[in-house]
């Protein structure tokens, strides 16, 4: 009732979740014995780091009311009425050391026979986070010691007890088929590239009775990620727009309205402030943040919980769209930026207008290539191409010939001067669309050629200057730039280490830098940039 009425801080989906327990004590059975059952086991427990370690694990009350709901209520024949999970925190309030201990129940006091549980992630360093405490858990807790066997050897890790079996689990998509899960915890899954772990381990628990799907993660930053997707379903049941009885879900995180900068809200995010969260770490970690960009990033997403678009982001998605603009460039003088990319995979055209500060964009993909996306984004891909804002080409491989009948097409159209391309991936097509009297310009991919258009196409969109016509594919691949920085502080897109495709965001480099390259060339200045 403290958190309802404002009594302690919390945010709207806090707020919800206890709201939704109050509604549902008189709609389901509660047993409170089964509840305390679990604390109790729970705070037998020995915290093994920090300042804590070799006291007992006393739950924090967000911790007890955790554990309250997930083994306190019951479906009408006697099973547990939750059997997923779904909690979102910050860093540094004790999710691993609270996972390892929720798992340590299932595996020793749960009454299951030949209970499995697991510690799941899609590479097994994660998947070791929360297995390794309960290891630590085991070996220093006395009464432990001689209720399981722990072996730790590097091929062989496992916490027997009796006929229980609790291990960590990398994902394999070959080796998860004789899987029969009572429990486990997804850790960190923001970070997982789809939702095939997610859907192996709940489809495994078919034959228990009570089994629990239990997801800790802070928030990401890839909003097309299975993660966020999921998340989206757990706000909707909170809110209660779906109905899912045997989900329940914690999120803690900033409010809409909220200013990241204020302290006053930061305890909005943070359940464990002032135990292992402290106000004057965030405020070290905020004079980094209104410094520099990718700090700032880092502080919303993993100290305060709030999603971002990108690890760095480059342009926020709000700034981008806020330069949404629809404009008649029939006749109109442009430039090009031509980026192939390999064969198999995107390729991007952008002709850049300088009269109207305008761009628009045409994207070319195998239709294998978009057939074989089994993740959010393959969906949006196939919806884009279904729009007619991606055109697909038969086979495995772009069918370059797409590509030179559009140029060919743009050139009846607009008055195109030159297009840049990356004479790394040059082709046959460059010659042939030389042939139709395009003027074909080779433009570096390094930091001489690419810092400074990236440079100014940051700042023409921060300013509002830049229009363009609101292309949705666009709009994606800005979202998942990551730029890199050389030591002289030039940038460039980094293609290897963003998000995801980020082909149209590196043709509208190519496309501006190539205009203000023949702008210098009028005006007789020196080049500020080499074709390498």
């Amino acid at each position: 009732m403290d958190v309802i009425s404002g009594k302690i801080h919390a945010c709207e989906l806090v707020k919800s979740a206890c709201q939704r327990y109050i509604d549902d004590l008189g709609k389901y059975d509660f047993n409170e014995g089964y509840a305390m059952h679990a604390i109790n086991f729970i705070e037998e427990l020995e915290h093994t780091t920090g300042e804590c370690a070799g006291n007992k694990f006393i739950l924090e009350p967000w911790q007890t009311f955790i554990i309250w709901n997930l083994f306190g209520f019951l479906n009408p024949d006697g099973s547990r009425r939750f059997s997923r999970a779904y909690i979102e925190v910050p860093r540094k309030n004790g999710k691993s050391t609270f996972s390892s201990a929720v798992m340590l129940y299932g595996l020793i006091a749960d009454d299951e026979a030949g209970a499995q549980i697991y510690s799941a992630a899609t590479k097994l360093d994660q998947a070791m986070m929360v297995f390794g405490e309960s290891v630590r858990m085991c070996q220093n807790t006395d009464w432990l010691k001689d209720a399981v066997i722990v072996n730790n050897s590097v091929n062989n890790r496992r916490i027997i007890h009796e006929q229980n079996l609790y291990k960590p689990l990398e994902w394999n998509p070959n080796k998860q088929d004789g899987l029969n899960t009572h429990m486990a915890v997804i850790d960190e899954y923001h970070a997982h590239p789809n939702d095939e772990l997610y859907n192996v381990l709940f489809n495994s628990m078919g034959a228990r009775r009570q089994p629990l799907l239990f997801t800790i993660t802070t928030a990401g930053f890839n909003k097309e990620s299975a993660c966020f997707r999921h998340r989206g379903y757990c706000v909707n049941v909170l809110n209660g727009a779906i109905k899912d009885d045997a989900l329940f879900s914690m999120i803690y995180t900033l409010d809409n309205g909220d200013d990241w900068m204020d302290d006053k809200v930061w305890a909005k995010a943070n359940p464990n402030w002032g135990v292992s969260v402290y106000p004057r770490k965030l405020e070290q970690a905020l004079t980094e943040a209104k410094e520099y960009a990718g700090k700032e990033v880092e502080f919303k997403t993993k100290l305060l919980n709030v999603w971002t678009d990108t690890e760095l982001t480059w342009i926020p998605d709000d700034i981008w769209r806020d330069c949404s603009g629809d404009d008649d460039l029939k006749g109109e003088y442009c430039f090009g930026g031509l980026d192939l990319a390999s064969t198999g995979d995107f390729c991007a055209l952008t002709l850049y207008f300088p009269a109207m500060h305008a761009i628009r964009t045409w994207y070319f993909l195998p239709e294998d290539s978009a057939r074989k996306r089994n993740d959010a984004a393959g969906n949006s891909i196939r919806q884009w191409i279904a729009d007619g804002f991606i055109v697909a080409t038969e086979g495995n491989v772009t069918d370059y010939s797409f590509i030179k009948a559009k140029i060919v097409q743009l050139a009846t159209e607009y008055d195109i001067k030159d297009i840049a391309f990356d004479r790394f991936n040059a082709s046959q097509l460059v010659i042939e669309l030389q042939n139709e009297g395009i003027t074909m310009f080779p433009f570096g991919q390094g930091f001489v050629s690419m810092s400074t258009p990236t440079k100014e196409l940051e700042r023409m969109v921060k300013n509002k200057q830049l229009r363009h016509a609101g292309n949705p594919v666009t709009r994606w691949m800005m979202s998942n730039v990551l730029l890199r920085t050389d030591p002289a502080g030039n940038v460039k897109i980094d293609k290897a280490k963003s998000g995801d495709k980020v082909d149209g965001p590196v043709s509208v480099v190519m496309a501006l830098g190539t205009a203000m390259q023949s702008a210098a060339k009028e005006q007789n200045t020196d080049f500020w940039f080499v074709s390498l």
